[in-house]
């Protein structure tokens, strides 16, 4: 129990502890963890703890949808979103894939599909891990039931990687690639994604859940084997109140798979009486693709039991029922295939900008912002590299006269033309790379074998330069630059590397330019 006159600090650690447990209830008795969910965001708002009272909120709506009001999550997400702004990258994720299962219950796949994308493109290393696992099978789950198995097969493999070691996720993964492949058709491939499970349950020493139940079940059914079917399945119903990943459609879906294999077995009456059930369950909003099912399973029935009219009445409902389906299903492709393009192109313009923003626009060169970024990372990778990492400040001499003498689009001339020489040489060491720092300072990051190489590299460029046809561009006048270069040890920063690297092309300037200046390690 939250004692709120505790101390804030506390108060704010036992919220998270006990909205984190909610994961272990929300599953399996989501009237429970609505109750709680509600309990903790009273308690979060007397404590002013803003987090948790978005989090007191989602949880609300997960166990909203669970138990099959997809209107009422909706309606709480979106109040969260419009006055508890802004949400963290958690629940930012969090509420677009919760959106992205409201609308799946709704039968509007696309809507959902650019919800997860949504949940996607907000993932930082924030995210819990098994937050982004959700996130990425439902990615694959969706662009299954939209046709676009081979994309989803690769999702799969992104969130199977991702679970790894996580035995409730991992199982989950594998669970819904074979009933993927079992919607296809693909019975060698369910059935090898079932012995996978199988393997799993034993390795992590967690049971089947009822989901996996039902898709051994139809896996047996797909094999011919109905007794095996119908046991698995009546596993699969009872074991429904304790089922990790429950949906509100999911009851109804196993029950369905347990006619089938009821009236398989001679038994059409006792298979009339499970969809009767399995339908009721549906109720009159969303379902589309279950209730087109169940009464294709009842036509079927309805025949085994010489009722042939209303076999033939049944199976008229349908067809139209599943030509309605066809129909938005068709669409439904469409709207996700435009969804995965724009959700690409934006991530290409914003990948495209990403780098623009760290590139220097006349020369091409990176930037001052991209070397802040960099230079930091390679000096913590360096200790577990062998070589060595250099950094080069480099400076035209007299630049600014040049800019006099002939212009400013001659002195930008001259900086494009450097820019290149420095490109080349940095291609020389991989992992290197050349920058702009701004004006004529310029720089090399230099990732070489030892600290001889890195020394000829520089001055290579410095005699490259020298050495440079100038005539057509700076008539009369020869363009040179000075140096100083300083190695990286295991206690430098970034300004400290840089600092040592400044003090050497001073030294190469007061020297008296075009030379390069080392430090002495």
């Amino acid at each position: 129990m939250i004692e709120v006159n505790q101390p804030r600090a506390q108060v704010t650690h036992d919220l998270a502890e006990e909205l984190a447990a909610l994961d272990d209830v929300v599953g399996f008795d989501p009237a429970r963890a609505l109750d709680r969910a509600r309990r903790l965001q009273e308690a979060a708002e007397q404590a002013g703890d803003h987090d948790s009272t978005v989090s007191a909120l989602l949880w609300q709506a997960e166990a909203h949808q669970r138990d099959g009001d997809p209107a009422a999550s909706a309606g709480v997400i979106t109040r969260t979103r419009e006055t508890l702004a802004p949400l963290t990258a958690e629940h930012a994720v969090r509420a677009s894939w919760l959106l992205s299962r409201v609308h799946t219950d709704l039968g509007d796949r696309p809507t959902a599909l650019e919800h997860v994308m949504d949940a996607v493109g907000a993932f930082t290393d924030d995210v819990p891990r098994r937050l982004r696992t959700r996130v990425l099978i439902k990615v694959a789950d969706l662009l299954d039931e939209l046709g676009a198995r081979e994309d989803s097969l690769i999702w799969y493999s992104r969130a199977e990687e991702l679970a790894q070691g996580d035995g409730r996720m991992h199982m989950l993964v594998v669970n819904n690639r074979a009933y993927g492949a079992l919607e296809a058709g693909e019975g060698d491939e369910a059935l090898e994604q079932a012995r996978l499970l199988t393997t799993l349950s034993e390795h992590y020493g967690r049971p089947l859940n009822a989901d996996a139940l039902d898709t051994v079940a139809r896996i047996h059914l797909l094999r011919g084997d109905p007794a095996a079917a119908a046991e698995t399945s009546r596993r699969a119903v009872d074991a429904t109140q304790t089922l990790e990943t429950k949906v509100a459609d999911a009851l109804p879906e196993y029950l369905l798979t347990l006619a089938v294999a009821q009236r398989e077995l001679g038994e059409a009456a006792t298979a009339a009486r499970t969809l009767e059930r399995a339908r009721a369950l549906c109720g009159p909003e969303g379902f589309a693709r279950t209730k087109a099912r169940i009464l294709e399973e009842e036509a079927e029935v309805r025949a085994a039991l010489g009722d042939y009219r209303a076999a033939y009445e049944t199976h008229k409902a349908f067809y139209l029922a599943d030509q309605e389906l066809l129909s938005q299903q068709r669409e439904a492709q469409a709207r996700a295939r435009q969804t995965i393009f724009e959700t690409v192109t934006a991530r290409e313009e914003a990948a495209r900008y990403r780098e623009e923003a760290r590139r220097d626009p006349l020369t091409g060169l990176w930037n001052r912002l991209y070397v802040e970024e960099r230079l930091p990372l390679m000096l913590r990778e360096q200790p577990s590299h062998t070589g060595v990492l250099s950094v080069a400040l480099l400076d035209l001499d007299h630049f600014k006269s040049v800019n006099d003498t002939f212009s400013h689009e001659v002195g930008d001339e001259v900086l494009r033309v450097v820019a290149g020489l420095l490109d080349a040489a940095a291609a020389r060491a991989p992992g290197s790379f050349a920058a702009r720092l701004g004006g004529e300072e310029l720089l090399l990051i230099l990732a070489t074998d030892d600290r001889g190489t890195a020394l000829r590299i520089v001055d290579d460029v410095r005699a490259a330069v020298r050495g440079y046809a100038w005539s057509p561009i700076t008539p009369g006048r020869v363009v040179t630059l000075s140096g100083g270069i300083a190695t990286a040890t295991a206690e430098d920063t970034r300004s400290s590397l840089l600092a040592r690297a400044d003090a050497q092309l001073y030294a190469a300037k007061s020297a008296g330019r075009n030379r390069i200046c080392t430090d002495a390690i």
